[in-house]
């Protein structure tokens, strides 16, 4: 997500580091509203004690502690009856009862049994799974394509992956079929764009699609590339390497920064600034938190209040704000209790002012008028 608030203290990763066998998992709050507790037929969410936002033309609900969805319509297509439930991720969400997961898809459909103790989004058509701490991948039919019966497991980013069954590395595609890693190594990520990190002796490199190293591990730490570069850790200090394993940006940073729209935060003593892809300081440090650039701004506090500026470090929406949420080309500001929607330049879309508003997600916002929440449409009008 471009939504990661950089701060030097409690520093947030955009992505997790290659070298954990799983990389994702089954918890997310994202945008959990609670909504008034009365039932009111003019104000449908008002029946739920919670809502998330839109993903996939769907959104969860809340009922007595019990997750179900609604669809644009405010029908509520699956009842609120599981445990928890996490957002549909490319026409699949991961449901919860008592300790198992399950997978349904977007009408509600199981395509598996409430089984396993962990699980990931699909990604490339395949899931990761857990039970009894073996680990395995289902297809979108619910068929455990890859078994069960791996060590260690990374997702498919791209068309093949690595996992570990029986201490032996191996990569693996899609169906199956698999290549040993010959290296004596520790652990191995999943491939992204081309390249896969594996750790040897304490120290990380890089291996290729056909097993073979092309960058002699010597970094501490290997993170995933993002628009053409990695950073990397050695020393505690950070930078930025391409794919053939060449610095391109100096490693001399703390934190975790990622390059978005050709831009990396980076901090510099007590502030942050932006480097380019050449590893030139582009805008000087002297802001204390920053957001990464989208839709070509980046959110910036300012004297404690939040603003945005360009890729020239202009500041482009004035840094009055209390709150700057963003989402589809879209800002949702807050300033004194006050909520309203601006374009990327500045400019008031709808004259509605609201208590309380959440980014646009999935062409729907979720905003608080009179004491409710509703959703709205792009143009400002009510969804249902």
């Amino acid at each position: 997500m471009y939504t990661l608030s950089y701060r030097k203290t409690g520093f947030l990763l955009f992505l997790l580091v290659l070298f954990q066998s799983v990389v994702y998992g089954a918890s997310n709050k994202n945008n959990e509203i609670e909504c008034a507790p009365e039932y009111d037929s003019l104000r449908p969410l008002a029946s739920y004690q919670y809502v998330y936002s839109f993903k996939e033309g769907r959104a969860l609900v809340v009922i007595n502690k019990k997750y179900g969805v609604i669809d644009k319509k405010g029908n509520n297509i699956i009842p609120c009856q599981y445990d928890y439930a996490h957002d549909f991720i490319h026409g699949f969400a991961q449901v919860k009862n008592g300790e198992k997961i399950a997978f349904i898809d977007s009408s509600g459909r199981a395509i598996t049994s409430f089984r396993y103790d962990f699980a990931g989004d699909f990604q490339n058509g395949r899931a990761l799974v857990k039970l009894n701490r073996k680990w395995g991948f289902i297809d979108e039919r619910g068929y455990e394509i890859i078994p069960v019966t791996c060590d260690q497991v990374n997702e498919f980013l791209e068309e093949t992956t690595t996992v570990q069954d029986n201490g032996q590395w191996f990569i693996v595609d899609k169906m199956n079929n698999r290549k040993p890693v010959l290296h004596n190594c520790e652990h191995i990520g999943s491939f992204n764009e081309g390249l896969a990190a594996i750790r040897v002796e304490g120290k990380t490199g890089f291996i290729d699609k056909q097993g073979n190293i092309v960058l002699q591990p010597k970094y501490d730490q290997i993170f995933y590339f993002s628009e053409g570069l990695a950073l990397v850790e050695l020393n505690r200090k950070y930078g930025f390497i391409n794919t053939k394993g060449q610095e391109v940006v100096p490693l001399v940073y703390d934190g975790y920064p990622n390059f978005k729209e050709g831009l990396a935060a980076v901090i510099v003593g007590d502030n942050f600034g932006f480097l380019d892809k050449k590893g030139k300081m582009v805008i000087e440090p002297k802001y204390p938190n920053v957001y990464s650039f989208y839709n070509g701004l980046a959110r910036v506090r300012i004297a404690g209040k939040w603003g945005c500026i360009n890729q020239k470090g202009e500041l482009i929406i004035p840094a009055i704000y209390d709150e700057i949420q963003v989402g589809e080309g879209i800002l949702g500001v807050i300033a004194g209790g006050k909520g309203q929607f601006l374009d990327l330049k500045g400019k008031q879309l709808f004259p509605e002012v609201y208590e309380n508003l959440y980014g646009f997600s999935d062409g729907a916002a979720l905003v608080k008028k009179n004491g409710y929440w509703l959703f709205i449409d792009k143009q400002g009008k009510q969804l249902f």
